[in-house]
């Protein structure tokens, strides 16, 4: 048995389509029938059947399928380790909107661009569920409370801070602030499914005061543009300090301890510690 029927039996079987099937994979249509049959003799039985609109899998390709997509996953992963010892990177790396903007531009300056990729999400659950399926190697948010069996290490910690125009009415003037002072007023904020978002409402609750929501923006450097025209006040990570306006001032907000640690999650350690030493 050979990985390369394996490949070719997995995307027909996910596709349920030879023809397209076989664009994916850069080859001819009778070669890649060529290859599900090479396979089917080798066990001894046959994978998939005609339907009217493509191809389905028999019960023998109902057993093979979720097989071959362990196998597969396991050997890319295999290949993506075996080329990071040699140099050769190609590692895909999964973050928060805040950290790819703001943290990994400067830290991967003097990577070769091929030697990388990124994918970005607002949220811890998609970017483990995107470990957990093979999709990315590394992903850097804030492990906290969370199980998972990987390689991981703590990269930053940051605190929140209040965000205002410098001539805001209440608080431009101000080094400080109180959460007293602050927890009636309304706030431009990222998306409740933001990790961030959510790390915030809970310690308004926790402290039994309520959110109140002037707006919901996507992006935090979007908030920010509201703050400039001084439409607005927000709390944000720490990370959003970089490159601000000299009209928006970020103020520490007394009362309100609330931190996030950004750690490194790595399927294979070896990857985890070479991304690593990219960051450093």
């Amino acid at each position: 048995m050979r990985f390369e029927w394996l490949e070719a039996f997995q995307l027909t079987a996910e596709t349920q389509s030879l023809t397209k099937a076989s664009e994916l994979l850069h080859m001819s249509q009778p070669a890649l029938s060529k290859q599900i049959k090479n396979l089917e003799n080798d066990l001894g039985a046959s994978l998939f059947k005609r339907t009217t609109v493509g191809v389905s899998l028999t019960q023998a390709g109902e057993r093979l399928l979720p097989v071959s997509q362990r196998i597969l996953k396991e050997l890319n992963t295999v290949k993506k380790a075996i080329a990071l010892e040699q140099g050769l990177m190609g590692v895909t790396i999964g973050a928060w909107p805040s950290v790819a903007t703001s943290y990994l531009p400067t830290k991967l300056a003097s990577a070769n661009r091929s030697d990388y990729s990124l994918k970005i999400s607002h949220s811890y659950v998609e970017l483990l569920e995107g470990l957990n399926e093979g999709k990315i190697d590394v992903a850097l948010f804030d492990e906290t409370g969370i199980q998972h069996s990987y390689f991981s290490t703590p990269v930053f910690s940051e605190s929140f801070l209040l965000f205002a125009h410098k001539d805001h009415l209440l608080f431009g003037s101000r080094e400080s602030v109180t959460f007293k002072e602050i927890k009636d007023e309304e706030f431009v904020m990222l998306l409740e499914t933001c990790d961030a978002r959510r790390l915030i409402q809970d310690a308004f609750v926790e402290r039994n005061a309520t959110l109140n929501i002037q707006a919901e923006i996507e992006f935090g450097h979007s908030i920010l543009g509201f703050i400039e025209a001084n439409i607005g006040i927000s709390i944000l990570p720490e990370i959003f300090t970089k490159g601000i306006s000299p009209n928006v001032r970020a103020i520490p907000i007394e009362g309100f301890p609330i931190k996030r640690t950004v750690s490194l999650i790595a399927r294979e350690e070896s990857v985890g510690k070479k991304v690593l030493a990219m960051l450093k």
